[in-house]
């Protein structure tokens, strides 16, 4: 029993034994199988990250693949359109040297463009100066360029400090000389002539700077040359104002005088005066239409010519008031005074203006279409507007303030001192002069004290100054008791808008056209008036009489059109001489009247 029991615990232990045995094994093969598990996850996860690490890689060797084959495309592309561009060129360069060449054949030379360093080295040279014009006077070797310039500048020839004049070309360098009129700021420059193997004519305009100064006048004497197209197509290129000018009239003309058959030993004076007007007709003709063909041929379109005569050009340049040398102007004149008074005007306006000219234009033709149609308002100035201009002005209410208003030049200045009984060069006179002296409203009392008038000179309209359609206001013309409308040539808008705003605000007014004797001789001139010829006075008296009627007609009519045309009442125009007025009011005789006593008796005087 015992060894039964004995035996069936050693049983029980062995089965005990096999069993953990049994369990062991199991949990080391659990172990080995989660272990193999577990290799074989993290063995596809790598190969899951590879392939998709792959797959990124090959993505983007895909990406770079394209972007190489755009960039590719697109320097391919660049590289079609460079040498497209190359070809281009090359068939432009191709093309301006062929151009060139033909050019250079028919004698035709290249336009060459300065640098900026060429430019500030010419204008040091020249001792350019902003605030002075300076005009040059080019042209071909012998063409009178020195002679000319000694005209302008009131000298002879052989006088002291004129330019050197001679058969050969005697200015080897060029010359500056300043105007002596301080009015007038122009500089002129005797420029070494062109076509001489001192100065090759191809080289001209750039070797002598010409493409700094501010006009330029090309003087030609019996032919037009390539010089002096070369010089016009390079100032119309880089936009230089050119005058073209042919000297020596008086020779010419009497070389055709000679053709016809003049003789200088002939006494018949009737005779010579026709014979030298047909000459005179004949060398004008044929100068306008050289010129003319010339630039048709030169592909420039046509162009003014000054005809003038140095020896007239230093009369007209001698005399200090050009517009009274006008006025009695010479039977032998033909250019000079257009030429110098043009030559005058561009130096006034031109100088560093040019953009505030076109702003300027472009305004006042606003101004003037929308006043011819009605639309132009008159601007009503406030209460403290006409306040600051009273206090302006010095206006008194026990006085008659008379404004004298109308464009610049019309003789608003000369025509006060007349009625105040001063010359013009008087002490305590209004300043005048060609160009426009006022600049601003001078105010001068009447010398008589039984006559309470205070005469104001309003600045000139029409310039860059006092723009013509701002003029009434910007001058506080409304704060007058009466204002003169005073012309010269034109009745103009700036008169038409000061006599429509003084309706508006109930002024008096008085249209007045200055210069009666003036206009007078120029009609007499016109008619065939001499004064070298032997008439007697009273063939003299019956022209100016004549003369007279036929100036005073034409104003009136002048006054009535523009009055009618701007819708106005038709008004009465007092025809004036400022020297019968000067003789009026001193009490002295005049020896023509016309209204200067009506004018005055209506002022109240």
């Amino acid at each position: 029993m015992a060894e039964a029991e004995h035996a069936a615990n050693e049983a029980r232990l062995q089965a005990e034994a096999a069993a953990r045995t049994a369990s062991e094994e199991a949990k080391k093969q659990a172990a080995q199988a989660e272990e193999e598990r577990k290799r074989t996850a993290a063995v596809q996860e790598q190969a899951r990250r590879d392939a998709q690490a792959a797959q990124e890689q090959a993505k983007k060797l895909k990406e770079a693949a394209n972007e190489e084959k755009r960039k590719a495309s697109v320097a391919q592309e660049a590289a079609n359109v460079s040498k497209k561009a190359a070809e281009e060129q090359v068939k432009v360069a191709n093309a301006v040297k062929e151009e060139a060449e033909r050019k250079l054949k028919e004698g035709i030379q290249p336009v060459v463009t300065p640098s900026p360093e060429e430019v500030s080295a010419a204008k040091r040279r020249v001792q350019y100066r902003e605030d002075l014009f300076h005009i040059a006077i080019a042209g071909v070797a012998g063409g009178g360029k020195s002679s000319l310039i000694n005209a302008f500048r009131g000298l002879r020839n052989k006088g002291i400090g004129a330019a050197a004049t001679g058969v050969t070309e005697t200015t080897l360098v060029m010359a500056r000389y300043p105007h002596p009129n301080a009015e007038y700021p122009l500089v002129l420059y005797d420029i070494p002539g062109a076509g001489t193997l001192k100065i090759p004519d191809w080289q001209y305009f750039n070797d002598q700077g010409l493409y700094v100064f501010d006009s330029i006048i090309v003087l030609f004497d019996n032919r037009f040359t390539m010089t002096d197209i070369a010089i016009l197509t390079n100032c119309r290129r880089l936009k230089i104002p050119t005058y073209i000018v042919r000297s020596k009239a008086d020779q010419h003309i009497r070389n055709i005088m000679e053709d016809m058959g003049y003789d200088s030993d002939d006494d018949d004076s009737s005779k010579v005066k026709k014979l030298y007007q047909t000459a005179r007709q004949q060398f004008i003709q044929q100068t306008r239409q050289s010129v003319k063909d010339n630039l048709q041929d030169a592909n420039i379109p046509d162009q003014r010519v000054y005809i003038v005569s140095n020896k007239t050009m230093l009369d007209v340049a001698s005399n200090t008031m050009i517009f009274d040398f006008l006025a009695r102007k010479q039977p032998k004149t033909i250019d000079e005074i257009e030429l110098l008074s043009d030559m005058i005007r561009e130096a006034q306006i031109r100088r560093g203006q040019q953009e505030r000219v076109k702003v300027a234009n472009a305004a006042k033709e606003k101004a003037e279409r929308k006043l011819k149609e009605g639309i132009q308002p008159v601007v009503t100035p406030t209460l403290e507007e006409v306040s600051v201009t009273r206090r302006r002005v010095q206006y008194h209410w026990d006085l008659f303030q008379i404004a004298v208003a109308g464009v610049a030049g019309a003789g608003k200045s000369s025509l006060i001192n007349a009625l105040r009984g001063l010359h013009n060069k008087d002490t305590e006179s209004a300043a005048t002069g060609v160009t426009e002296t006022m600049l601003v409203t001078a105010r001068y009392p009447s010398p008589n004290a039984e006559h309470p008038y205070v005469w104001y000179d309003v600045p000139g309209a029409g310039t860059l100054k006092v723009p013509d359609w701002q003029y009434f206001n910007a001058q506080g013309l409304y704060v007058f008791d009466c204002i003169i409308v005073l012309f010269d040539n034109h009745f103009t808008m700036t008169d038409i808008t000061i006599l429509t705003n003084c309706r508006y605000f109930k002024i008096p007014t008085y249209i007045v056209r200055s210069k009666a004797d003036q206009h007078i001789r120029n009609t007499m001139n016109d008619m065939g008036y001499d004064s070298d010829d032997d008439e007697s006075e009273d063939q003299k008296k019956t022209l100016y009489q004549d003369a007279q009627e036929q100036f005073i007609q034409q104003t009136r009519q002048i006054v009535k059109d523009n009055l009618e045309s701007a819708n106005m009442p038709d008004q009465r125009v007092y025809i004036v001489s400022n020297k019968t007025i000067l003789d009026v009011v001193k009490k002295n005789q005049p020896k023509n009247i016309i209204h200067e006593i009506e004018l005055l008796n209506d002022l109240a005087w």
